[in-house]
């Protein structure tokens, strides 16, 4: 009679390695015949970071996009071959580089922009296949261009007023400044700006948002689905990301409007390095109001009007220390002042948001 002997711990040892190594092999393999080409897309002319930019090798099939910061990363096959790469972004002019697909690379790519001259626009909606195959679904992203051609209140430009008119948003009322998301509560949305949370974003009761359009980079509007960076809120989440300063010129801009004026520096610190951009924004009936209430003084019959006024500031640096990193520093500060006077009684109330952030790009 034969008995069935178990195998010994060497064969099973033996036997474990060999099912390892024809699992892994195959997949260190195929990780050993990739190489990465990475950057950031630029403005030729102002260096502002591009988000969003298409990147591409029509040859191999493979794509990717940059992400906020204008930085991207694309996996290609490992050879000695010369690769072209295409590079594209609405408004700008194509571009493409030959590379030689041996070794990691990081480049620095910059786009110029083009005007065409369109004889027609069509717009169509999306199809359902479209829309469930996109990345990101329930967004709503916003560029300054669309927020400055939509009037709003005392022609001051919005963009809280411009996402009321989005699918899903409903505002509280005439003249306020809420978000009313998929029926959800004012209170339930998450504000951030420059990835600071933003308490109160809005001035005058709820009329005017905090957010001043000429210091604006762009706005997204998640109304569901949100992404896990931002933790959760029951209603949505708006997204505000300011400019960066033109890396290229000085430039000054500003503008007057029925209640309020504003004003825009921004520059570079150091040539295609660092820069800064430096906005602030201010209200003027309070000047009336007073101007009518001396003028009454003596007029026991006359009721002094309070004084209301509004001021936000708003501010970014970046610098550039090497080739992959970059610091950011932004800040915002905005008050509200509302004061009465009469006789002996005089009485100021102030509210607002201050906020300042320091963020290192890797």
């Amino acid at each position: 009679m034969r008995f069935y002997n178990p195998p010994t711990p060497f064969y099973l040892l033996v036997f474990f390695l060999a099912f390892i190594q024809h699992i892994l092999t195959p997949l260190l393999v195929n990780g050993q015949n990739k190489v990465t080409l990475s950057g950031y897309v630029k403005d030729q002319e102002t260096g502002e970071d591009l988000i969003g930019v298409n990147i591409y090798t029509p040859d191999k099939q493979a794509g990717t996009l940059t992400n906020t910061y204008g930085y991207f990363a694309l996996s290609l096959p490992k050879n000695n071959d010369s690769i072209v790469v295409v590079y594209s972004f609405v408004g700008y002019e194509e571009k493409s580089i030959t590379i030689l697909a041996s070794q990691d690379q990081m480049v620095q790519l910059y786009l110029t922009g083009r005007a065409n001259n369109l004889e027609e626009v069509v717009v169509k909606a999306e199809t359902i296949e479209e829309k469930l195959n996109s990345t990101q679904m329930s967004v709503e992203k916003l560029t300054m261009e669309e927020v400055k051609n939509i009037p709003v209140i005392f022609g001051e430009v919005d963009i809280i007023k411009v996402l009321q008119l989005k699918p899903g948003v409903k505002s509280g009322g005439e003249g306020q400044a809420g978000l009313f998301v998929r029926g959800g509560g004012n209170d339930q949305n998450l504000v951030m700006l420059d990835d600071v949370l933003i308490y109160n974003p809005t001035h005058l009761f709820g009329f005017f948002s905090v957010f001043n359009p000429d210091a604006l980079k762009g706005v997204d509007l998640y109304k569901g689905d949100f992404p896990a960076q931002f933790g959760g809120r029951l209603s949505s989440i708006l997204d505000v990301k300011l400019r960066e300063g033109n890396q290229r010129k000085f430039s000054v801009s500003g503008g007057v409007g029925l209640i309020a004026s504003r004003f825009t520096v921004e520059g570079p610190i150091q040539r295609d390095k660092s820069s800064f951009i430096l906005s602030g924004r201010r209200t003027y009936v309070d000047i009336f109001t007073r101007l009518v209430n001396e003028a009454n003084k003596g007029d026991r019959n006359f009721s002094p009007i309070p004084d209301y006024y509004f001021y936000d500031l708003n501010l970014k640096a970046n610098y550039a220390i090497g080739k992959k990193d970059r610091i950011f520093l932004s800040g915002y500060f905005g008050r509200d002042v509302f004061g009465f006077r009469q006789n002996n009684f005089n009485f100021t109330f102030r509210w607002g948001n201050s906020s300042i952030a320091l963020r290192w790009n890797r």
